[in-house]
């Protein structure tokens, strides 16, 4: 459980919509290629109405702002039989890098490993009360482009499960490179900022609008967007 789970929510019933296509993608979808269970796997790209509203108007700024780089879009909403399928894998691999056997019933008796994989991947919990962000069609998993759509190096790859991933991890490093990756970070958080998403404390790939977090970072009674 979250902090921000225990925030109230009040559903607008806003539909999930397709992201437009001239956006950039991570090809092929990296947790369909993993064998998430996806139940329509040629739209897999789906966010809330006025998530992909600000996406589009953030995408734009940015391509102004930078001088053609763009948004690249890695992973969106996910039903919560992916979120499970995903939570699990991490969970195991976990097990195996710490020498444990996984299984059925591991998560009762790993509670070291259950704490570290729920710092970068929510609990696939069913409950209406605390859905998983990606769940709500409200976050997105995010990173910056050039103009062919190659991803940029941010010092550190998306779902990377270590201390790299906090937004701030190169703030106060002073080697050249360092300094590149935080301004890449912090234009990437600025742009969407600007837009109303809040950024994940420890992911500086996810962004929120409209959930549990969002409601959370921005100080708001309710969150907008449950479980979808």
């Amino acid at each position: 459980m979250k902090t921000w789970n225990n925030i109230p929510i009040f559903d607008v019933k806003e539909n999930l919509i397709s992201i437009p296509s001239y956006f950039k993608f991570e090809y092929p979808h990296p947790y369909y290629k993993l064998g998430a269970p996806y139940k329509d796997p040629q739209n897999l790209w789906k966010l809330r109405e006025q998530v992909v509203t600000r996406l589009i108007k953030a995408n734009e700024y940015l391509t102004l702002k930078s001088n053609g780089l763009c948004l690249l879009i890695y992973d969106t909403w996910r039903p919560i039989e992916v979120q499970e399928f995903m939570f699990n894998r991490a969970f195991t691999l976990e097990c195996i890098k710490s020498g444990i056997e996984p299984c059925s019933y591991i998560h009762k008796y790993s509670p070291d490993i259950l704490k570290k994989v729920e710092k970068f991947w929510a609990y696939p919990s069913r409950d209406k009360k605390s859905p998983p962000p990606h769940s709500t069609g409200g976050a997105v998993e995010i990173t910056l482009a050039d103009s062919d759509g190659t991803d940029m190096d941010m010092g550190g790859s998306i779902v990377q499960m270590n201390d790299s991933s906090n937004p701030d991890y190169y703030k106060n490093k002073i080697d050249e490179q360092s300094i590149i990756w935080h301004n890449r970070r912090s234009l990437l958080k600025e742009i969407m900022n600007k837009y109303e998403f809040v950024q994940h404390p420890k992911e500086w790939w996810h962004f929120s609008y409209g959930d549990q977090l969002w409601a959370w970072k921005s100080k708001r009674n309710n969150a907008i967007y449950g479980g979808i």
